[in-house]
């Protein structure tokens, strides 16, 4: 089971997390996943990712969609879709144009 940091319930279907130090916003849009998921792996766990340099965990952030308060459950012949997509556009957004009613806070 995958460990998280934080987890938000009933998030919009689309997120922003701004990259200020590289004038970047990634935006992740999802459908029939109502909810997010952060996470870092920190020192421990980043070691035994294979992919993952020991010290990269320093320089990344998994925002993912995800079903957490209500689990999709499925009986046999039952379909369920859910989509995820992840893009990364050019921004000089400053937090401040953002409305504080629509942000997602870490800690």
């Amino acid at each position: 089971m995958l460990k998280v940091d934080k987890v938000y319930l009933k998030t919009p279907t689309k997120i922003a997390i701004l990259d200020h130090e590289r004038k970047r916003t990634y935006v992740l849009r999802k459908d029939g996943l109502p909810d997010a998921v952060v996470w870092n792996p920190w020192d421990k766990r980043a070691k035994e990712i294979v992919d993952l340099g020991d010290e990269e965990y320093k320089h990344m952030l998994m925002v993912g969609a995800a079903c957490v308060e209500k689990p999709i459950t499925l009986k046999p012949g039952e379909e369920w879709k859910g989509r995820q997509e992840l893009s990364a556009v050019p921004s000089s957004y400053c937090s401040g144009q953002l409305d504080p009613q629509k942000v997602l806070r870490l800690g």
